[in-house]
């Protein structure tokens, strides 16, 4: 939780800059605020209330156009061969890092400590659950809490500092966690995968199109492929990025802790590592259309 409290503090601190100039767009009649960059200028339009929800049809549309161009094929081959590859060994891959975090004296189960609830008549309500132990440390990671936290702290640094960037970056980033958990959760209920912790084969049995109730009755018996935490940490990095490609410290941090996460739930046998490419995939598409939906830009070169 500390942790967590430190990026929101952190993030707005480490010389996001605020805009160069302001001016009302004679098209839309909206106000942009600019970012002159070094190769290239950033606009951002004035970021309007709950638009990170009016905007996700739009992000699916975009995603699409990225995912579907026509150089595209080259990206779809990889993450087809690579998926096909993992899933011949990966009963054999999630033996491998639960035998490696065994002998590294890293606890493979998860574990959590309520830090806020409350109670609703009978009923505790959970918000937050924070990790005892490293390994859920690093699971959690791929959450939608750390991100939200993370967006919180952006937006109000935004909001004082009246920078559209931060606000916009704070937004884009609930708006691709939306995206992320639609389309994650309507893929695997298509494809029906048993989590490694339930499987009752070797690579876990595929039961494509489970009725609802048996998915919600069920849900680790279905919901393994693709990873959602997987996807919103990619989708949350390509955001971060994309908005400050000036702070090119944002991805090598992002893909080790992709990367750190992704163990972390193949040794608590969350996900299979075959779960990963497509997951990959889809952030990337949708961080990208996200983007593009809220900013423009014009090459310097």
């Amino acid at each position: 939780m500390r942790f967590l409290i430190a990026l929101v503090l952190l993030l707005p601190a480490v010389s996001f800059a605020q805009g160069d100039s302001l001016f009302t767009d004679s098209v839309t009649g909206k106000k942009v605020m600019v970012y002159k960059l070094k190769n290239q200028t950033l606009y951002y339009p004035k970021p309007r209330p709950f638009q990170f929800i009016t905007k996700t049809p739009k992000t699916f549309a975009g995603a699409a156009g990225i995912a579907f161009k026509k150089d595209s094929g080259p990206a779809w081959a990889i993450i087809a061969y690579s998926t096909a590859s993992f899933i011949m060994f990966d009963q054999q891959m999630i033996n491998g890092v639960k035998q490696f975090s065994s002998a590294i004296n890293v606890d493979n189960t998860a574990i959590y400590h309520p830090v806020l609830d409350f109670k609703v008549g009978s009923q505790n309500v959970l918000i937050y659950r924070a990790p005892g132990n490293l390994n859920t440390f690093l699971y959690q990671l791929g959450e939608g809490i750390p991100p939200l936290l993370i967006s919180g702290g952006l937006y109000t640094f935004g909001l004082i500092k009246d920078d559209y960037r931060a606000r916009s970056t704070a937004s884009q980033i609930a708006q691709v966690i939306i995206t992320m958990g639609i389309a994650t959760q309507t893929i695997k209920r298509i494809t029906g995968r048993e989590s490694p912790f339930r499987a009752t084969a070797d690579g876990g049995r595929w039961s494509p199109f489970p009725s609802f109730k048996t998915y919600n009755n069920n849900v680790s018996r279905y919901d393994a492929f693709p990873s959602g935490h997987m996807a919103t940490m990619m989708a949350t990095m390509t955001v971060f990025a994309d908005n400050y490609p000036e702070k090119r410290w944002i991805k090598p941090v992002g893909y080790v802790i992709m990367a750190l996460s992704g163990l972390a739930m193949m040794n608590t046998e969350v996900h299979w590592i075959s779960d990963y490419p497509l997951a990959i995939g889809l952030g990337y598409v949708c961080g990208k259309a996200t983007v593009k939906l809220n900013r423009w830009v014009r090459d310097e070169r």
